[in-house]
């Protein structure tokens, strides 16, 4: 199955995450998205790794569980797979024809995808084509600027998983996609700035360099709201329940152990090192010139926009602008699309939870 697909007139968006589940139905109105409905589920206590048959009939339950309740519009849909299972980098390759390009690709991915590419769905798109305009002889190529090409790859084996998942639960699968690009559709946009987004998950944190609105670099790390409920229960002698609650409550200035209040919690403050130094790496990668970009670069990152359940944590985006000294902000993913207005206090209070499986909606509808 392609990792890209064409466009469909009406499609549910479903994100399987770590801790929960997101689907959201989307239909175009008057030239907008438009909400059509919603639905999730959470505390699933199962891996989107999908390790085993069970894991996979639990994860379908549960999306049938949604669909029922939900009352969707149609049994097509469009699902993510994690950052972290994905292969994604931008390649430059001299101006060459097109079988000679599909070679370079085949060559070039076998250096970044450590995996035979025969277990791999392998996709790709020139992000700078030449212009059509411009005639040459038959066989002849412009040799000018080189190409850049976004290559994404996936395991079959976990492209598999996802269509029999969707199969068992009664779910026309689409296509599948990377959340790296349902969340540049979902809060970039067309925007040509340079700026990353930072997707705080439960068992993990995603890293995505976005330039012209075109996701070319993304990092994972095993870190994410589960290790900041862990050491508040740690510090405190609480209960999982009790500390996510004062997490999602409270936030991160005034649960100082130590001195009774003011400032970020030490317990918090440490939680939350290892993503503040990966965001410092990478961010000094993309200044330094050590990654290809889709386009010249000034090497400078415009903001950082805060997304996924952590990110709804009171004051964190500004603690991350001081201690980064820059731009950050919390994504509002439902700015883009347009629903009734008495949903607005329900939808203020998910937030941007539904990210990923509203980029995932916009791209197909």
């Amino acid at each position: 199955m392609p990792l890209f697909q064409k466009k469909q007139q009406s499609i549910i968006g479903v994100d399987i995450g770590t801790s929960s589940i997101k689907m959201i139905e989307l239909a175009v109105r008057n030239g907008r998205h438009a909400l059509s409905t919603y639905g999730f589920v959470e505390g699933l206590g199962h891996s989107a790794t999908l390790v085993s048959k069970e894991e996979e009939s639990y994860i379908a339950k549960q999306i049938m569980r949604i669909k029922e309740a939900t009352k969707f519009t149609t049994r097509t849909a469009v699902a993510a797979l994690p950052t972290y299972a994905v292969f994604t980098s931008v390649i430059s390759v001299p101006a060459m024809s097109k079988d000679e390009l599909a070679s370079a690709i085949q060559w070039e991915a076998k250096k970044i995808i450590p995996l035979p590419l025969e277990d791999i769905v392998l996709d790709s798109e020139v992000l700078n084509p030449p212009d059509p305009n411009i005639k040459h002889k038959k066989g002849e190529v412009d040799a000018g600027e080189p190409l850049k090409v976004l290559i994404t790859g996936a395991p079959k084996d976990l492209v598999r998983r996802y269509t029999q998942i969707f199969q068992e639960a009664g779910l026309i699968l689409a296509g599948l996609e990377t959340e790296t690009f349902a969340l540049s559709r979902a809060l970039v946009g067309e925007d040509p700035g340079e700026m990353m987004i930072v997707e705080l998950g439960a068992a993990t944190t995603d890293l995505i360099i976005v330039q012209k609105g075109v996701p070319f670099l993304a990092r994972s790390i095993e870190q994410g709201g589960n290790a900041i409920t862990r050491a508040i229960v740690n510090s405190l002698n609480i209960s999982d329940k009790r500390a996510e609650q004062l997490k999602r409550d409270i936030g991160i200035t005034t649960l100082d152990t130590s001195t009774g209040g003011g400032g970020i919690p030490q317990i918090i403050e440490r939680a939350l090192e290892p993503i503040v130094h990966e965001i410092r790496y990478t961010m000094g990668l993309y200044k330094e010139g050590g990654i290809t970009t889709v386009d010249s670069t000034s090497g400078s990152i415009e903001k950082i926009i805060l997304t996924g359940g952590s990110a709804m944590m009171p004051n964190i985006a500004d603690y991350l602008a001081k201690i980064l000294d820059m731009r950050v902000v919390v994504a509002d993913p439902w700015s883009h699309i347009t629903y009734p207005e008495d949903l607005r206090p329900v939808l203020a209070g998910i937030g941007s939870r539904f990210s990923v499986a509203i980029g995932l909606a916009m791209r197909d509808v």
